[in-house]
């Protein structure tokens, strides 16, 4: 594990009791997916993997849909799928896959989504060739794009060098998707720019810590790129 990996799986972990009262873009983005997914008639997957579950705000809208599924629910931050096995203890058809999302050990499965995770793997085009090569039939994510933070980054860049995480641009994003997808699939693709306003820099640093970011990481959906293989 690296330094920058056990940080945020540190941050997430300590951002289990708060994450819910904050994430609120964090759900519009999943309900979304979780849409445009139901969207497709043919889809009645078996199986399911949601990659960075968080507290679980994907299979929550993925249940009533399809209640037969098997779930596999996988975090980084174990106290993130502690959340989760309280909010599902009444569901026998999940299991749940500690650890980080590019270590992942399950069979192939008919889902593999992704909400606002996939920002945290080091090589996202390695990561995107393994995830769509686990799902059978659709694979949709969302991420985040080149231009997160770029107010903030300026702010705190006055006078030193500063950088937050480097993001994919959306053209090379999309560019690698559309040559990823099998022959058998249809590429769809949607890109929001969702300004976020704080009274302070102290309420937008609360806000980080709370949902779990760091200064250094800021997994903030200012400008998420969302995609669905099928």
């Amino acid at each position: 594990m690296t330094r920058l990996v056990h940080k945020v799986q540190l941050s997430f972990n300590k951002a289990s009791v708060s994450y819910d009262g904050v994430a609120k873009l964090q759900r519009r983005a999943a309900a979304f997916l979780v849409d445009q997914i139901g969207q497709i008639s043919s889809l009645d997957p078996k199986t399911v993997l949601d990659l960075g579950t968080g507290t679980g705000c994907v299979p929550e809208l993925l249940f009533p849909r399809y209640p037969n599924s098997i779930y596999y629910l996988n975090d980084i931050a174990d106290q993130m799928l502690e959340v989760c096995k309280v909010k599902f203890a009444p569901y026998p058809n999940i299991h749940y896959l500690p650890g980080h999302m590019m270590e992942v050990n399950v069979p192939r499965v008919d889902l593999v989504i992704s909400n606002l995770a996939l920002q945290w793997v080091e090589d996202w085009s390695s990561a995107l060739q393994f995830f769509h090569a686990q799902s059978a039939q659709v694979f949709a994510f969302s991420t985040l794009l080149e231009g997160t933070f770029q107010e903030w980054e300026e702010m705190l860049g006055r006078g030193r060098p500063f950088k937050f995480h480097q993001y994919p641009c959306a053209e090379a994003l999309s560019t690698f998707c559309k040559h990823l997808k099998r022959e058998d699939q249809s590429f769809q693709q949607w890109q929001w720019e969702v300004p976020l306003v704080f009274d302070s820099p102290r309420a937008f640093m609360l806000y980080l810590r709370d949902l779990g970011a760091s200064p250094a990481s800021c997994a903030i959906p200012l400008n998420p790129l969302l995609h669905l293989l099928r």
